[in-house]
C-alpha cells in the first residue's frame, strides 16, 4: 500500500492521523476510535497494540478503521451484492476470493480488516456493466446511444462511480444465466463497456464501493434496488461466446 492510498483512507474516514511522535511512544491528536487499546482522543497509545503497528512508520488507520468503507460494503450487501476482500489499494484479488464472497453483514468487519472491497458477480447472481470513461472512451454515452437506437431504456439500478468518472451498473441476472466477462471493447454493447457476469464457473468481479485505488474512491451514487437485467441487454450479451469465466 503506498502512502497516497493510506492518506486517502484516512481522508475518507474523517479521522486525523495519529500525529508525529514526541517524547517516546506518545502521539499528539490521536482520534483513534479503538479505545479498547487504551488510546484516547488527544492522548497516547500503547506500543504493544497491534492495531496501531500495522504501519509503524506512518501509523495511519487502515481501511477497517474507516466507517465509510464498512458502510459502503454494507450498502452493497443490503442490495444483495456479495462482498469479498481485495488488497488495499489494489484491483486484483488473491486466489480463493470466490469462496470469500459473502452476503452476511456481520462478517464484514473481520473480512475487510485492512482490505479493499470487491463484488463477486456469481455469488451475487448479478451482471455488471463497467462503463469506462478514459481517453476517447465514453461508456455511459455509448450505452445511452445504444438504448436510444433500439428504442429501449436503461433502468434505474444500483450504481457506483469509479475514479475515472465512469460507472458500475449492477443488474440481477436471470435464473441460469451464464453470461461471462468481457473487456477491451469486445462486447456487443460497444466500446467503453466491459461486462462482468456469473459465467460458467467462478464468474467475474468488480472493485466495490468503499475501495480506494490510486488515492481515489469508488462511491455509491445510486442506492436503489438492483434492477433485473433488461431483456435487450441480455439478448445482446448472450450472443457473446468469447472470454467467458
Amino acid at each position: 500500500m503506498n502512502v497516497r492510498d493510506v492518506q486517502a483512507v484516512i481522508t475518507a474516514s474523517g479521522y486525523e492521523r495519529h500525529g508525529r511522535p514526541y517524547g517516546g511512544s506518545s502521539f499528539r491528536a490521536c482520534t483513534c476510535p479503538k479505545v479498547g487499546c487504551g488510546a484516547v482522543a488527544s492522548g497516547s497509545e500503547r506500543d504493544d497494540c497491534p492495531e496501531h503497528r500495522l504501519n509503524p512508520v506512518l501509523l495511519w488507520h487502515w481501511s477497517a478503521e474507516c466507517p465509510q468503507v464498512l458502510a459502503a460494503a454494507r450498502t452493497a450487501v443490503d442490495r444483495g451484492l456479495a462482498v469479498f476482500a481485495l488488497p488495499i489499494g489494489g484491483r486484483v484479488p488473491e486466489r480463493g476470493w470466490q469462496l470469500q464472497a459473502t452476503l452476511l453483514p456481520e462478517r464484514l468487519p473481520e473480512l475487510l480488516a485492512g482490505r479493499g472491497v470487491g463484488i463477486g458477480c456469481r455469488a451475487s447472481g448479478a451482471v455488471a456493466l463497467d462503463l469506462d470513461v478514459h481517453g476517447d472512451e465514453d461508456g455511459p454515452g455509448v450505452l445511452a446511444a445504444l438504448a436510444d437506437r433500439l428504442g429501449e431504456t436503461v433502468p434505474e439500478t444500483f450504481a457506483v462511480a469509479t475514479p475515472s468518472g465512469g460507472r458500475h451498473l449492477y443488474f440481477r441476472a436471470p435464473m441460469g444465466c451464464t453470461i461471462g466477462s468481457t473487456s477491451g471493447g469486445r462486447t456487443p454493447l460497444g466500446p467503453g463497456i466491459d461486462v462482468r457476469g456469473p459465467g460458467h464457473r467462478s464468474g467475474g468481479y468488480l472493485v466495490g464501493p468503499g475501495s480506494i485505488v490510486g488515492g481515489r474512491p469508488y462511491v455509491v451514487v445510486q442506492d436503489v434496488p438492483v434492477a433485473p437485467l433488461p431483456g435487450w441487454i441480455e439478448a445482446l450479451l448472450t450472443r457473446e461466446t468469447t472470454a467467458r469465466v
